[in-house]
């Protein structure tokens, strides 16, 4: 008889046991291949939650997990996924482990439990055409006006950054596709920089005066400062071009070139291409002018030829930033510089 109560105590310690370990079912690993997401359980999932809400243009997809359990050293938030904006996960409740996928798109709801698996399955978002047409372009010949690009930035130096977003990581990829462009519309181009290194300053215009550019573009990404002035909005397009003669003819052993003509010919150049930028920008976005202004940049200064810097757009705003880093912007981005050039060259 008493080893028989024996047995019993337990069992029922051993099956209480079970259900309190089931209770606490921890998330054990996280994947996402293709257009799947996921989540993996240390047993079976019981059942799961599911609703939506908007905010801001942005749609919430939102998963409740019953009994899931979120390790610490588990995330999913720097997953990229075309048209995801957000992957979040967290412990909601000490019930339900929360999963939110954030995305203009529609269809995210689909999801499906396989044992100790949790399947989320990503719709397949159309990438962004490259602006880029089909074939060989018009003919570059001698007579081809000559553009020097520089990436601003890179290597060490990361620029103005917002979070995870760095100003390096939009200027390059952002040059390389103008110069595709450019080069499809017959223009000589070359690149100060085609990979993540750097550069100082000096070695930017000297490569540019070496090259004997026409025209020179410096790409670059603004940012709004820690104190912030009151009645003025960081976000938007804004040019700069050199500010006016100065009375010192060299800057340590580089010579500084500030003649009239080159500030006439920079700022006809900035006003070409700002007007084409906000053309061609604002079909899609609304996107504020920041104006055309002056500035004694030494990109501006020691160059020879006429010179220009843009600030492409504020990676500190929220949604601008999030623009910035997307091939469908970039796109309208290049074509409006495209264009700009185009005019300023009279090709338009």
């Amino acid at each position: 008889m008493i080893k028989k109560t024996i047995l019993i105590l337990l069992f029922l310690a051993f099956w209480v046991s079970t259900l309190s370990a089931q209770k606490d079912n921890y998330l054990k690993s996280t994947n996402l291949k293709g257009n799947t997401l996921t989540l993996t359980f240390k047993y079976k999932v019981d059942n799961v939650k599911f609703f939506t809400f908007k905010h801001k243009g942005i749609i919430k997809y939102v998963y409740d997990i019953k009994n899931a359990v979120l390790p610490h050293t588990l995330s999913i938030k720097d997953y990229k996924y075309a048209g995801v904006s957000a992957f979040k996960m967290g412990q909601f409740s000490k019930n339900y482990l929360r999963v939110v996928i954030e995305s203009k798109y529609s269809n995210y709801n689909t999801y499906a439990i396989h044992g100790k698996n949790l399947l989320f399955k990503l719709p397949k978002v159309k990438k962004a055409k490259s602006i880029i047409p089909k074939g060989k372009g018009k003919k570059i010949d001698k007579n081809s006006p000559r553009i020097v690009i520089d990436a601003g930035h890179g290597g060490y130096d990361i620029g103005a950054s917002h979070g995870k977003i760095r100003e390096k990581d939009i200027t390059l990829p952002l040059a390389l596709k103008l110069e595709k462009e450019l080069r499809y519309r017959g223009y000589k181009t070359y690149m100060t920089r085609k990979t993540d290194k750097h550069l100082y300053l000096y070695e930017r215009t000297d490569y540019a005066n070496k090259k004997k550019g026409n025209i020179f573009i410096s790409l670059h990404m603004n940012a709004s400062p820690k104190r912030k002035h009151r009645n003025y909005l960081y976000k938007g397009i804004e040019i700069f071009y050199l500010r006016g003669k100065s009375k010192r003819k060299r800057y340590a052993d580089r010579r500084i070139y500030t003649g009239d003509w080159k500030k006439k010919k920079s700022y006809l150049l900035a006003k070409k291409i700002k007007k084409s930028m906000l053309l061609s920008v604002r079909k899609k976005h609304i996107v504020l002018d920041k104006g055309v202004k002056q500035n004694n940049f030494w990109v501006l200064r020691g160059t020879k030829m006429p010179s220009i810097l843009i600030e492409n757009g504020y990676i500190s705003d929220k949604y601008e930033g999030r623009r910035l880093k997307t091939n469908a912007y970039q796109n309208l981005l290049i074509k409006g510089i495209a264009n700009g050039i185009d005019r300023y060259f009279n090709k338009k």
